[in-house]
């Protein structure tokens, strides 16, 4: 064996050369070299040409029963077609079942194939991921944009003549050409269906291209002009029904293809990938053809709804003139139009297939920000102003209406927040849908109707730091609810909108999540796309924004942003939490997480999708999500009813009879409540920390000059005292009192007098000791709550309802827990000791008896769940004269106060679910009202 290469390094003194190991090159898929004999491969070559030729061929029957009932062994090509790149060429069927080639090979080999054309050793090598799109593809995205108008006509009539009959299960060409000059000429196209697939030669000419024709067959095309390979339609619509429910499975359905038409006979084997390898089986041969296919079908879906809109809409707005004018108004016939506002990106003209009618499209008024031409609708000046020249809005846009008719249908604006508004939102963003960069950007070939454009959120973020640099205050006064001290706690606490955190890494992902806005009843209004590591404020603020831009003027709008603020108090609960605050009734804003919880299935898929292909699934499913949910809207309303307000209601007043308080007493006692919690006093503690941390330093030098002096003394009065020794007993009493001083003046500069008049007669050490239990009284609740959430993580994984029992983080929780148990324990210790030392220097310096002096804790974590005690505060104020107050001391009152606020969430929730009810009946007669007329009219075969 040789010796290692690190013995023959030359010796270097200190930390010597770094040496890096020699890496082994493994031998892969990618340099594997396949040695393959020539004479084998054409010796087998020829053998099979003989055994064709002694076997009878059976010639297929161009009859359908024929064609679909024969197992056939279909060679796949693997040269791409200049129509459609990538996309496998399918040659027809053998008429004996077995294999074909494209030119005839002749049975004896000549001597001349050894030396002219001699196979290849080595496998091609794979081509490194391209970076930018080819002239090829480019060519055929412009083409199949250019061909969607044309063929919604033979599409929606294959549809209409196809509606509630059975599939048919045979291919029959559906051309009809009018003019006797047309040259008709046939196509070898291998038609895919959803037991079998067939080839056929499809008839078509000049008038009446190929792509009508299979489209008018029930079949759609995987190319725009020439296609070999066409996807029954019925397939097609199978797999969106499906797309609505398991998200995107191209490659899931393609394989299932495969094999399923393997196991019923029909085989697809390749023809052009070697000699040795002729007839091999396929792996995949129908991906990328369904691919195409799914993705230009949608695009037509897509074009048929908007026009649909855009049709309607029309109707809608003379109904409106209509009623404006009050006199008739008839919709005069369209007479034409360039591109519409609702219009995709990849359609110029929304003009009626072989008719001479074309649509109106409607203003960009009444269109979400994605259809109108400029993606929003223009502002005079930044943010949300609205220009006094325009007409008053008195209704929400119709996009809006469409969406959530309860919440955007209605016609009374301008109640106050006391009575919980007229339209109630949640915000929230989602960093688990991201993308990597690596992925590339695809072509643009769908315009979002749910996502906001990239240009004005950005112009909203340098808005935003433009009023930042500026420093200018505001000339509205505000005052706040909540302190500012509280305020401060909780600005570090939580993890959205913070801006400084970087939640993905930026270099790897170029989309980092994704913002969206959901009404009360969790339908979505709007998304954006974030790009930037942090969660910026400019994403929300924009979506609001949006939002303000298409309701009336006068219309009130509770806003609820789930931040997750995991400070150690929650004071400032008492003001924002839903639960609590009058008005927003049962509406808690966690629709937005119900809508990630629906999309989570796309977080894989979408990752390492193109760019806009990301875009169009998450968009796609969203708009299947919204439909979904209005369709079952009158259904949510009735649940919530029943089950959000009548039994929970019904609950709560049973509480409220058993506790056999007064309704008036216990909203007396809740307002003491929210004026203790909330008063600036409570929360000086924390803003006076950094003091007492310096007089309790300056204390404990006082103790230990006190120490020195008492021994010092006691050894001079053992020993008799000399003239040196009394000199430094006077300069060490004369420090300690000079250090008496200094704490004194600290103390005084602390302002407890200000801050709290109830204390500026109390002893300094107790003040001390009691804003020190305080504060790790605050930090004990949040450590042990933390600690509670994990214990309720193991219980759910036992249940089945978490990760389950032994995974890598389930034993990671447990450590987590073990780990952290003894300090907390310390901490509670602690605790326990300051309210010793509490109750001594009450006894000690005469404490009144109407201060609450707190309680320990127990160590016992279990019993510690069900302590109410844990999550009272250290009093730093004296009692009333009456003593400690019922909503503090008694538990029954405080279940009697949040029995009480249930009651009151219920009423106002039944009442704004009949206003919602009346708004949803009557937007679905106005657009009742527009869709007849709009057929009537307008006589569109796409209302038909």
């Amino acid at each position: 064996m040789a010796p290692s290469l690190r013995d023959q390094q030359p010796f270097i003194p200190g930390a010597g050369r770094l040496f890096h190991s020699p890496k082994k090159r493994h031998v892969n898929n990618v340099n594997k070299a396949v040695v393959r004999d020539a004479a084998r491969s054409l010796e087998i070559k020829r053998l099979r040409k003989r055994l064709e030729e002694l076997e009878n061929p059976v010639i297929p029957s161009e009859s359908c029963d024929d064609a679909s009932a024969m197992p056939e062994d279909v060679e796949m090509a693997m040269g791409t077609s200049v129509d459609d790149p990538g996309t496998a060429s399918i040659p027809s069927a053998t008429s004996d079942g077995l294999h074909a080639l494209d030119e005839p090979v002749t049975s004896t080999p000549e001597p001349a194939d050894y030396t002219s054309a001699p196979p290849d050793t080595l496998e091609p090598e794979r081509k490194r991921r391209r970076t930018t799109h080819r002239a090829d593809v480019v060519s055929m995205h412009s083409r199949w944009k250019a061909l969607l108008p044309s063929i919604v006509e033979p599409l929606l009539q294959y549809l209409q003549r196809s509606s509630g009959t059975p599939v048919k299960t045979c291919f029959t060409p559906d051309h009809r050409c009018s003019s006797p000059q047309c040259a008709q000429r046939k196509q070898d196209v291998t038609l895919l269906f959803w037991d079998h697939y067939e080839s056929h030669d499809v008839p078509y000419c000049h008038c009446t291209p190929l792509t009508h024709v299979l489209i008018s067959s029930g079949m759609f095309p995987t190319s725009p002009t020439q296609p070999r390979i066409a996807v029954s339609i019925d397939l097609l619509e199978f797999y969106f029904a499906l797309f609505e429910r398991s998200g995107d499975a191209v490659t899931a359905l393609a394989r299932a293809l495969r094999n399923y038409y393997t196991r019923r006979g029909w085989r697809v084997l390749d023809s052009k990938v070697s000699l040795e390898m002729l007839g091999v089986p396929m792996l995949d041969p129908f991906r990328r053809p369904l691919g195409f296919a799914i993705q230009w079908y949608d695009s037509v879906r897509v074009l048929i709804s908007r026009t649909v809109d855009d049709t309607i809409e029309s109707a809608r707005q003379a109904i409106a003139a209509h009623e404006r004018l009050d006199e008739p108004a008839v919709p005069s016939m369209p007479s034409g139009v360039s591109c519409g506002t609702s219009t995709p990106p990849f359609i110029t003209s929304r003009t009626l297939p072989n008719t001479s009618k074309t649509l109106p499209i409607p203003p960009s008024d009444h269109l979400p920000p994605s259809e109108a031409p400029s993606q929003m609708p223009p502002s005079s000046t930044p943010g949300v102003h609205h220009d006094p020249t325009r007409q008053r809005r008195t209704q929400c846009s119709s996009f809006l209406q469409r969406r959530c008719p309860a919440c955007f249908g209605g016609s009374a604006w301008g109640r106050t927040l006391a009575d919980g508004g007229d339209i109630v939102v949640a915000v929230d963003g989602n960093f688990s849908h991201r993308h990597l960069r690596t992925s590339g950007e695809g072509l643009d070939f769908y315009n979002p109707e749910y996502f906001v454009p990239k240009a004005k959120v950005d112009s909203v973020g340098t808005r935003i730091d433009e009023l930042r640099k500026s420093n200018k205050k505001s000339k509205r006064t505000y005052v706040p609810k909540v302190p500012d001290e509280a305020v401060d706690a909780c600005e570090n606490g939580h993890e959205a909108a913070n801006e400084q955190k970087a939640k993905t890494n930026g270099d790897r992902f170029d989309d980092t999540g994704i913002m969206a806005l959901v009404c009360g009843h969790d339908i979505p209004i709007f998304l954006a796309n974030i790009d930037t590591p942090g969660e910026q404020l400019k994403y929300a603020i924009f979506l609001i924004e949006e939002l303000f831009t298409h309701i009336p003027d006068d219309a009130v709008v509770a806003v609820l942003y789930d931040i997750g603020c995991v400070a150690d108090r929650g004071n400032g609960l008492l003001v924002y939490n839903p639960r609590l605050r009058t008005g927003l009734g049962l509406r808690d804003g966690e629709g937005v997480e119900r809508l990630w919880s629906r999309l989570r299935v796309f977080i894989p898929v979408t990752r390492t999708s193109a760019r806009s292909r990301r875009i169009w699934l998450i968009d796609r499913q969203v708009q299947a999500i919204a439909e979904e949910m209005l369709n079952n809207l009158g259904l949510f309303l009735v649940h919530k009813m029943n089950r959000g307000v009548i039994e929970q209601r019904d609950k709560a007043r049973e509480i409220l009879n058993r506790v056999a308080v007064t309704e008036a007493e216990l909203r007396e006692q809740w307002s003491l409540q929210q004026a203790a919690q909330l008063s600036v006093s409570a929360h000086a503690p924390a803003r006076l920390k950094k003091e007492v941390d310096a007089v309790l330093a300056l204390q404990n030098d006082v103790d230990r000059v006190e120490a020195a002096l008492e021994a010092v003394r006691t050894q001079l009065t053992d020993g008799g005292p000399s003239p040196e020794a009394n000199t430094i007993l006077s300069t060490l009493e004369k420090a300690s009192r000079d250090l008496s001083k200094r704490v004194d003046t600290l103390y005084v500069s602390l302002n407890v007098g200000t801050s709290f008049p109830e204390l500026k007669d109390f002893d300094s050490n107790f003040v001390k000791i009691l804003i020190l239990a305080r504060d790790i009284k605050c930090n004990i609740r949040k450590r042990v709550t933390a600690q509670f959430l994990e214990y309720d993580r193991l219980d759910r994984a036992a249940g089945g309802k978490d990760n389950p029992l032994g995974t890598k983080l389930h034993q990671h929780t447990r450590k987590a827990i073990s780990k952290r148990q003894p300090s907390i324990l310390t901490a509670i210790r602690k605790f326990n000791n300051y309210c010793t030392m509490l109750a001594a220097e009450a006894k000690k310096h005469s404490i009144p008896s109407t201060f609450p002096i707190p309680s320990p804790l127990s160590t016992d974590l279990a019993k510690l769940r069900d302590d109410p005690n844990l999550y009272d505060d250290v009093w730093i104020s004296p009692l009333p004269h009456q003593g400690r107050p019922r909503w503090l001391e008694e538990q029954s009152v405080r279940e009697g106060i949040q029995a009480l606020l249930k009651v009151d969430r219920c009423n106002e929730e039944e009442a704004r679910l009949h206003r919602e009810a009346h708004n949803m009946c009557a937007w679905f007669g106005r657009e009742l009202a527009a869709t007849k007329l709009a057929m009537l009219t307008f006589g569109s075969m796409y209302l038909r």
